[in-house]
């Protein structure tokens, strides 16, 4: 190991959760329960429009019954030195971070709207810190040539054209009549903060990560996991929406479940093979997990 810059892991070892990855992290945890349990249990918690309720109730579902575990896991396995717990770990920071921005940006004032903040706020500084305390060539010798590198590539690429497709249908045709989008009048806010942040932060991440994936690049493989994770919750999300949306009359779309059905499926198949290529790699060199340094600091 490089003793003249010991905050960077070997390629070789995995990277220890420093004491405020952890306490950050339980932090989140503990308020996303709260904050979902609010959502199900205080009668009138939300103040939001009816079209937009049946989304926030999809969401809540997804990140109480999906979101917190796959944290938790994350971080278990972190805190005792795995890779790919760590990278689980992120992926699931990722997922934190994208939900409580939407949720602290957008929602009606309500009674926690601090607790989103303080959610928004500890998932994206938990999420950089954790990318800048990883190695990335520690991920990318595990994964390369054991990750099915072109079919990743594809879905990435299909993934980016599926969101800047879905998204400009609504906005191009409303912006050239001068009107407003149907989604954006039923959930009554003034824009949607979705669009923003797909179309500005998710789609060129997506790109990237497909081009960085085909050059072999060292941080194309673990943001790979990142996104894979992230799609396979907005899979889950979307499809509580609808359910929640034909349940109640609102709105909902069985083609959407059909098509959401598929990008979550796709996203659990990928995610499992991603993982599996951990494996496969500490299977190969046993003692490499075994000699991972714990945290110190």
């Amino acid at each position: 190991m490089d003793t003249s810059s010991p905050s960077r892991p070997s390629p070789s070892r995995s990277p220890s959760l420093r004491p405020w990855h952890v306490h950050s992290t339980v932090a989140i945890l503990v308020l996303s329960v709260v904050a979902t349990l609010l959502g199900f249990l205080r009668q009138g918690h939300y103040r939001d429009a009816e079209y937009h309720l049946a989304q926030i109730f999809g969401q809540d579902v997804v990140t109480l019954g999906l979101g917190v575990p796959l944290l938790a896991v994350g971080l278990w396995f972190a805190v005792r030195g795995s890779l790919r717990g760590y990278v689980v770990w992120l992926g699931a920071l990722g997922y934190m971070l994208y939900t409580w921005a939407s949720y602290a940006l957008m929602l009606y004032f309500n009674e926690f709207f601090l607790g989103y903040v303080a959610l928004f706020g500890l998932s994206l500084y938990a999420f950089v810190g954790g990318i800048l305390h990883l190695d990335p060539d520690a991920v990318r010798s595990r994964l390369d040539g054991r990750l099915p590198a072109r079919l990743v590539i594809a879905y990435l690429v299909g993934m980016g054209l599926f969101i800047a497709a879905g998204w400009l249908a609504e906005i191009v045709p409303a912006t050239l009549d001068g009107t407003v989008p149907e989604s954006v009048e039923l959930a009554q806010v003034p824009t949607s903060v979705i669009y923003a942040m797909d179309l500005a932060v998710l789609l060129p991440a997506v790109l990237l990560v497909a081009v960085w994936l085909r050059q072999r690049r060292a941080w194309g493989f673990v943001f790979t996991g990142v996104l894979l994770v992230k799609f396979a919750t907005l899979g889950l999300a979307v499809l509580a929406m609808e359910a929640r949306s034909i349940q109640t009359g609102v709105a909902g779309e069985t083609g959407m479940i059909a098509v959401f059905g598929f990008i979550t499926v796709a996203s659990a198949v990928l995610g499992a093979k991603y993982l599996a290529a951990f494996r496969a790699a500490e299977s190969e060199t046993p003692t490499a997990e075994a000699a991972s340094p714990r945290g110190s600091d």
